[in-house]
């Protein structure tokens, strides 16, 4: 949007009446664009950008201390005897490192999130033990550690539990050093947690292992979505990407733990993968994604909030309605995964940057389909709103409808 509103009647008139007045418009034009586009920019947060010789000396120190046994993970020796292979560095604005590599021939994401207290929060009991002292923990006490972490971000399984033994396994003697400790802290980022809780969902990026702090998920490129000022993907090509999107709210309605809300809605945050029945999208970038108990906790906080209007209660793209009359957030959400596909996905008309279908739809569905998105993008009336079946149905419907496929419900 452009930060000087424009008469763009007297505009056309006067670049109408000379070629050098037609110059001068243009460029009064371009200017303003650039100065808008330049005031927008500053005011954006600078992602965090790595080089790849930072990114390499990272690597070598990593593995400087899985020699040195201070590091460990099933990742470890792959990553430190060159069987991987890095690439290139990504720049993020939340993770310190997210790293592109290779191994057995198939691309993987290097990722890594920022390490939890160093000085570790164990109770008095624990200190009190004579399993502990200034340079070990105890394996048992180990898992007592990391099993009161999992009861404070309320996420409790055998199967996950488990898993961090086997990554943060201690040494034969049964011990398991502070400084290893302290990387397993690392792991329990929620991002490493939903990749482990959700390793059986098909929309969930595969968990490949672990070393120390870093994890690696497989990679789910992002170049297919977003389209631009000038959108030349095929018709057939946006309706089985958001026949692919569809497939992903449901399937992430309907996990073991129940929906995996996903707040942070944007097109770099969701990867493509090609399968046999057209594509596979998935959530690259699950910092902003909570199960129901954790999502309700991180409405509970938001409503401590001051609020004027209902856009002051949000996070990111999960809304939530200002009180009128307490002037606080209502401590729930009103939009869910459908909602906000419909809202962030599928029309997000922007300057130079278009959502699936706005641009390019056929004039014999153009009608009803704008219809359905309408409805689909409005934020519910009631609080935590399941998804309704009926819109993805009509959704799926007109879509197939549109490229010659019989839907069959």
């Amino acid at each position: 949007m452009l930060a000087y509103p424009l008469n763009l009647t007297g505009l056309c008139r006067c670049c109408a009446s000379s070629k050098p007045k037609l110059l001068l418009c243009i460029g009064f034009v371009i200017a303003v664009i650039f100065f808008s586009y330049d005031t927008l920019k500053r005011k954006m947060p600078t992602p965090i950008r790595c080089s790849n010789s930072a990114s390499e000396y990272f690597l070598y120190e990593l593995c400087g201390n899985y020699t040195k046994r201070l590091a460990s993970g099933s990742l470890c020796h792959p990553l430190c005897t060159g069987q991987v292979t890095y690439k290139q560095c990504l720049g993020h604005g939340i993770t310190p490192h997210v790293l592109k590599a290779s191994w057995k021939g198939t691309n993987i994401i290097l990722k890594v999130k920022t390490v939890l207290d160093k000085n570790l929060p164990l109770n008095s009991s624990l200190m009190k033990s004579k399993q502990f002292d200034r340079n070990y923990f105890n394996i048992n006490a180990n898992l007592s550690y990391i099993k009161h972490i999992l009861d404070e971000k309320r996420i409790v399984n055998m199967e996950t539990l488990d898993y961090m033994f086997s990554e943060c396994a201690g040494y034969e003697n049964g011990v398991l050093s502070y400084q290893k400790m302290w990387y397993c802290q690392a792991l329990l980022a929620r991002e490493f947690l939903l990749s482990v809780l959700l390793k059986d969902s098909l929309n969930v990026p595969k968990l490949y292992g672990t070393c120390g702090h870093v994890f690696a998920v497989e990679d789910a490129p992002d170049a297919i979505l977003g389209g631009r000022f000038f959108d030349y993907r095929p018709w057939d090509t946006k309706v089985k990407l958001a026949l692919a999107f569809l497939d992903m709210v449901e399937r992430l309605d309907n996990t073991t733990y129940g929906t995996l809300y996903i707040c942070d809605f944007k097109f770099a945050n969701f990867g493509v993968l090609s399968v046999d029945s057209g594509y596979l999208v998935k959530p690259i970038d699950m910092d902003m994604a909570w199960l129901p108990s954790q999502m309700k906790r991180v409405m509970v906080k938001e409503s401590a909030r001051w609020c004027s209007k209902d856009s002051d209660c949000r996070v990111a793209a999960c809304l939530s309605k200002c009180n009128q009359w307490t002037h606080h957030c209502d401590p729930d959400f009103y939009t869910n995964n459908l909602i906000n596909t419909c809202r962030w996905i599928f029309t997000n008309a922007k300057a130079f940057r278009y959502g699936l279908f706005d641009q390019g739809v056929p004039q014999k569905i153009q009608r009803h389909l704008s219809n359905l998105l309408k409805i689909c993008s409005t934020p519910s009336d009631e609080p935590s709103p399941p998804t309704s079946t009926s819109m993805v149905k009509d959704l799926r419907q007109v879509l197939h409808k549109s490229i010659g496929i019989t839907f069959d419900g």
